[in-house]
């Protein structure tokens, strides 16, 4: 069992980890004037064009507002659209504009290298057990 100052350093650890991993995609976004979750909405409409907005909301973890806002922003900045559902007119769905997947492409790039630096080390099996863990800790820290 843990004891107090391991339990400590485990937090400190984790804190540290997130800081710098969040310093690090922020700035590879100011690089693209975009911030790291508007890149976010990008590469997931890329997969899944045709979203709807609380769809994003509930990817990215946020409120409806929060999206709504953003996507205000990226939409003057002519990186998506939005259109109302033709089957339900209550539901907003958001399109990715060619101005957005340009854009997209240089995120997964920038990402891409990220990726490469930060798992320069790590054996696929240490990168799956790793994403295992992470998936675990998330679903922990997501029921509170």
């Amino acid at each position: 069992m843990l004891n107090e100052i391991q339990r400590v350093e485990d937090w400190e650890l984790l804190a540290q980890f997130a800081q710098a991993y969040r310093s690090l995609s922020d700035s590879l976004m100011e690089q693209i004037a975009l911030h790291r979750s508007q890149a976010m909405v990008l590469c997931k409409l890329f997969v899944h064009d045709g979203l709807t907005q609380s769809e994003i909301a509930q990817q990215l973890s946020v409120q409806g507002a929060t999206v709504t806002d953003m996507l205000q922003r990226m939409e003057e900045a002519g990186l998506v659209t939005r259109h109302r559902d033709p089957e339900d007119n209550r539901l907003v769905r958001v399109f990715l504009t060619p101005s957005g997947q340009e854009k997209e492409r240089f995120i997964m790039e920038q990402f891409l290298n990220l990726e490469s630096a930060v798992f320069a080390n790590f054996s696929d099996s240490e990168r799956v057990f790793l994403r295992q863990f992470l998936n675990r800790t998330l679903e922990n820290m997501n029921r509170r």
